[in-house]
């Protein structure tokens, strides 16, 4: 009967403690994120170095173990591809021998084990044969989740800027 007692104290007394503690406000959540986002900044720009020295190999088996096994990728003029078979299909089919990709962070910010990032990218392929060299750019938005400690693609959608 003590114990019960006890129990029951100790739970009001904890919820009375959540309770009376102050929500995080507007301007440390800010500032928080922004302390996140300074430290996530080198690992998810070093994941996007790999994901441009992958692609511009044409090394797609090794891009797609930047995803997260759940991850959705969003490609322009195409279907959106869930699954590793799916992801690699859609991946090979924006590849070119010789191109070369290139990506540039606009922002990023991080809450957490979510991160958010915008940016740009060019694509440059060099003529062959009787196919003209071609430079695309477009803009993306990623999706990223910290999985065991590693920055991972979770969301992945890209489009081409007008011609």
């Amino acid at each position: 009967m003590r114990f019960i007692r006890w129990s029951g104290a100790l739970a009001v007394a904890t919820a009375t403690l959540v309770a009376c503690q102050k929500a995080e406000s507007p301007e440390q959540a800010a500032s928080r994120m922004q302390a996140e986002a300074d430290s996530a900044r080198p690992a998810i720009a070093a994941q996007n170095a790999r994901w441009m020295r992958y692609a511009n190999a044409n090394q797609v088996d090794s891009i797609i173990d930047l995803y997260t096994p759940n991850a959705v990728l969003l490609p322009p003029d195409m279907p959106a591809a869930t699954g590793r078979d799916s992801m690699l299909a859609r991946l090979a089919a924006t590849m070119a021998p010789g191109g070369i990709v290139m990506l540039a962070t606009a922002s990023l910010a991080v809450n957490g084990p979510m991160a958010i990032e915008r940016g740009n990218w060019t694509f440059a392929v060099p003529a062959q044969g009787a196919t003209p060299a071609m430079n695309l750019a477009g803009k993306y938005l990623v999706h990223w989740q910290k999985v065991n400690g590693e920055w991972l693609f979770a969301e992945d959608i890209w489009n081409n800027d007008a011609p």
